[in-house]
């Protein structure tokens, strides 16, 4: 599903994070907001799947107990030497593992808490990978899964459909495979308790050059497929500013929110 290069550097990834962090109208921290979701208790042991450019952890850092002991881990390993860019900003130790998912190698029962933040829809045998973390997970563990919705974007998506088919391309995106609508029971098959919170936003977006960015992003990230040309990015914008003339802002939904699991 995933194509390997998507993700040998950050710059997509931070496409996508900026657009989401520049317009948001919410004004807490979403990855704070996550990181009540965590138990608090001293000497626990964490692992995060798909850790990103590491600024959960940033976002963090002053509210991260000093006994933690915390292992960041990636499929990427250009994604993790950015990732211990960022966090030499943060005064703690942290481990760096490159780690597949669907392939997990530490024992068993052995961590407190395991993260994955928006990366299990990129996993296609899901539940070898839910059946992993469930086995590395202590008993009174508890795994943290975020993701979003259906209706996630929607509006800026019409957006781009409109004008692609300027273009004569048929495009839309496909439903996420795991999703706040159908991942409850991708999770119940491991984990006897699984609880939904949601975390409430929008996008009031007023500039045309991060949209275009945001598309470009997802460029061969499946199947090697094109979605935004990079010929047509000019036109693109040239479209968005006509609708910014007549809306002012683009209002974007944000339908995001996390699965607490355990058991």
């Amino acid at each position: 599903m995933l194509n390997e290069n998507q993700y040998a550097s950050s710059d997509r990834y931070q496409a996508r994070l900026y657009l989401n962090t520049r317009f948001k109208t919410n004004p807490n921290s979403k990855f704070r907001w996550i990181f009540d979701c965590f138990p608090k208790r001293e000497g626990l042991n964490v692992l995060e799947l798909g850790c990103g450019t590491g600024l959960f952890w940033l976002a963090n850092r002053n509210a991260i107990p000093e006994s933690w002991s915390i292992t960041l881990s990636d499929y990427s390993g250009g994604m993790l030497e950015k990732t211990r860019d960022t966090l030499k900003a943060v005064n703690r130790e942290f481990g760096y593992e490159v780690v597949d998912a669907e392939d997990i190698k530490y024992d068993d029962r052995v961590f407190d808490i395991v993260l994955a933040n928006n990366m299990l829809y990129h996993i296609e045998n899901r539940p070898k990978a839910i059946m992993s973390i469930h086995r590395i997970l202590k008993d009174d563990g508890v795994f943290v899964a975020s993701t979003m919705g259906k209706n996630e974007m929607m509006e800026l998506n019409r957006h781009l459909y409109d004008f692609l088919r300027t273009r004569n391309k048929d495009f839309k995106f496909s439903e996420l495979p795991f999703s706040l609508d159908n991942g409850l029971e991708q999770l119940k098959t491991c984990f006897a308790n699984v609880d939904i919170f949601r975390y409430e936003d929008t996008l009031k977006i007023d500039e045309v050059d991060p949209v275009v960015s945001y598309y470009l992003s997802f460029n061969g990230m499946y199947n090697d497929y094109v979605i935004l040309e990079e010929k047509d990015a000019e036109a693109f914008k040239s479209y968005l500013r006509n609708v910014m003339d007549s809306e002012k802002v683009i209002s974007v939904t944000k339908e995001s929110g996390v699965f607490v699991c355990t058991g």
